[in-house]
């Protein structure tokens, strides 16, 4: 079979293509990591950093592939995803300071992303690949398409103080009706968080807003 074709056939072009996913029929790891090599040696295929490779389109001109896109690949969706339907293969999600300047309740854009996600066990971990660096966190319980964005919320307290719940209540509240958060949804996740949680919510007069 050949590399490129598969390759192609796969992901397409200029997107991440890992090492370590690439299966192909009986052939060793040490077989295709020579095969990758030998491609990426005779410009069919390019390096991005250790381990991560794609293949350029031909009207891509500069990096081809972008740290975000890494990022994304990685930790926020299953290994074997449809992009046509990527929503049903959440692992993970932006949170910190990262999700806080998405919604607009910072105005501070974070140098360092943070992702929480199903895609490691340690409870914070930085990864870095061509010269960037991102925070990764476990997860407090398992992210899928039906949860996460609940999940993604609760999460914000924890970067939150009281004052600053209340002075951005409505933006919370409209992230809440927005994404039509239900109050079944909360009672099913606020277990996995603090009373600090809990008393932000209730003491910033989030509480009412679910459905």
């Amino acid at each position: 079979m050949n590399l490129i074709n598969y390759l192609k056939d796969i992901y397409g072009y200029d997107t991440p293509i890992f090492l370590k996913d690439i299966r192909i029929g009986g052939k060793s790891k040490t077989a295709i990591k020579q095969e990758f090599y030998r491609a990426t040696k005779n410009g069919k295929i390019e390096r991005k950093s250790d381990g991560i490779y794609f293949i350029r389109s031909e009207k891509q001109f500069g990096s081809g592939v972008t740290f975000k896109e890494i990022l994304e690949k990685k930790y926020l969706y299953t290994d074997k995803i449809d992009f046509d339907y990527k929503d049903l293969f959440v692992e993970g999600y932006y949170s910190g300071m990262s999700f806080l300047n998405m919604i607009g309740i910072s105005e501070q854009v974070p140098s360092i992303p943070e992702i929480t996600t199903n895609k490691t066990s340690s409870k914070k971990r930085f990864y870095s690949s061509d010269n960037f660096v991102a925070i990764i966190r476990k997860s407090r319980t398992t992210i899928n398409y039906q949860n996460y964005k609940i999940l993604q919320f609760l999460d914000m307290f924890h970067f939150l103080s009281l004052s600053e719940v209340q002075d951005k209540k409505d933006l919370i509240i409209k992230y809440v009706k927005d994404n039509k958060l239900s109050k079944n949804q909360f009672s099913q996740y606020i277990k996995f968080y603090s009373t600090q949680t809990m008393k932000k919510i209730v003491e910033g007069g989030i509480i009412n807003a679910f459905m």
